[in-house]
């Protein structure tokens, strides 16, 4: 009888994780490199293969369903009361400030943001040293991944933007230095290591201003941080 019931209990075991795999459903990897299978990161654009990232970042624009759509590589600045256009009137948007590096001159901009990005975008588990840009040697696979994509020859002819992004702990204005740094680490990698131009790349940081998810969770924070790569026509 024991033998029977043990056997029954292995068999549900088998069967319920069987279920799950099937269903996609993954736990999230604290750290390290995300798995494709990863059902929430999924949902949110990540990606951990050249394959993937060349094909998220070759995505038309899918709009939000007006007619309006949105593929610029980065928000367009605000002017002093400028209104909104009749194209953008229909998109959710918000204002937010961001700080960019350019030819080493950091410079703060008001830009206007959609709530949901869209067009041709991906987001990668990058992890990072704590309250730090030092990339982890654990991430490095990852970046040779992106490197990769990014010499696709159907990705020649975009401009990427690098957009660092954080959770909410720590202070805003820190955060937004922090993910700038880490984009530019990034960058600095695939110039270094990769062999990309760097007047192919640009780097933005966003802080803690765009998250996929609340901050109220150890794995939405998790999701949070993020590097995220845009590619736009030049």
């Amino acid at each position: 009888m024991k033998r029977i019931l043990l056997m029954t209990a292995v068999l549900f075991i088998f069967t319920t994780i069987c279920m799950a795999a099937d269903d996609g459903w993954q736990p999230l990897n604290t750290p390290g490199e995300p798995g494709e299978k990863t059902q929430a990161i999924k949902d949110d654009g990540f990606k951990s293969t050249s394959g993937g990232i060349t094909e998220s970042l070759l995505s038309p624009d899918k709009g939000d369903g007006s007619g309006s759509q949105t593929t610029e590589s980065e928000w367009k600045s605000l002017k002093a009361g400028e209104a909104p256009t009749e194209k953008t009137r229909s998109i959710k948007t918000r204002s937010i400030k961001v700080l960019k590096k350019e030819k080493g001159v950091e410079t703060w901009e008001t830009v206007n943001a959609p709530e949901k990005r869209t067009g041709g975008f991906v987001n990668l588990k990058i992890e990072f040293d704590v309250n730090s840009y030092g990339i982890r040697p654990a991430s490095f696979k990852l970046l040779r991944e992106l490197g990769k994509a990014l010499s696709d020859p159907r990705l020649q002819d975009r401009m990427i933007t690098i957009n660092g992004h954080t959770d909410s702990d720590g202070k805003e204005k820190y955060n937004v230095r922090l993910s700038l740094n880490r984009a530019a680490a990034v960058k600095l990698y695939l110039v270094d290591h990769q062999g990309v131009s760097p007047d192919r790349l640009k780097v933005v940081g966003y802080g803690e201003s765009m998250p996929l998810k609340p901050n109220t969770s150890r794995e939405n924070k998790q999701l949070n941080r993020r590097v995220e790569i845009v590619a736009a026509k030049k």
